[in-house]
């Protein structure tokens, strides 16, 4: 058992290893396969540090469509566990993480895709479009957001059950660190409304 043990625990920390480091043909060969297995509980961010550090504030809101055809307000799906984690400075939720680590799966593709994309923009040819791996993890990611979202919202139909729900994805891209003290600087927020998807098909 101790064996065994040993096995899976060496086998995880070599998956979040390879998710790290640089680029290279073993990382581009196994790319889908860590991708799959970290995401998107074990997904790691690096993005607090230099060179490019996260400039932006993300989450996600949720609304449901009713059985009676009706549709709810958005609700702040990504709050309540942020103010959580920051009220249990000791102990804190990471709840807040299953979000985070979502948007970051639907903004963060491929290293190697990411710098032919970039060659591309630099040169200013067509950009690639995204490959099959992309958008059936971007599918993936999405539908995981709106069955999530659909156990956070507190009964968003009163007594009766919704059909449908709706996650929309804001970035708040922040004020560069010059305006810091500026009190009109408030930044630029960017909004992106996903597909509708079916309550019996997240269940």
């Amino acid at each position: 058992m101790l064996l065994v043990g040993a096995a899976l625990l060496g086998g995880h920390f070599t998956m979040s290893a390879l998710s790290q480091a640089p680029l290279s043909p073993a990382k581009v060969r196994y790319e889908e396969t860590v991708s799959s297995y970290l995401e998107p509980y074990f997904a790691q961010n690096w993005m607090l540090f230099a060179p490019d550090p996260i400039t932006d504030d993300r989450g996600i809101l949720a609304r449901a469509k009713c059985s009676d055809g009706s549709v709810t307000d958005f609700y702040d799906v990504t709050h309540p566990h942020i103010k959580a984690a920051q009220d249990s400075r000791f102990f804190p939720s990471r709840m807040s993480r299953l979000v985070t680590n979502g948007l970051q799966a639907i903004s963060n593709h491929d290293e190697l895709m990411n710098r032919l994309r970039q060659n591309s923009l630099n040169e200013k040819k067509p950009l690639i479009p995204a490959t099959p791996f992309e958008k059936s993890s971007r599918d993936e990611t999405i539908t995981f957001l709106s069955r999530y979202s659909m156990g956070q919202m507190p009964t968003p139909c009163g007594d009766g059950q919704p059909s449908e729900i709706q996650v929309r994805m804001y970035i708040h891209q922040l004020p560069p660190w010059s305006q810091r003290k500026s009190p009109k600087a408030e930044g630029k927020v960017e909004v992106e409304d996903f597909a509708w998807r079916k309550v019996k098909e997240l269940r």
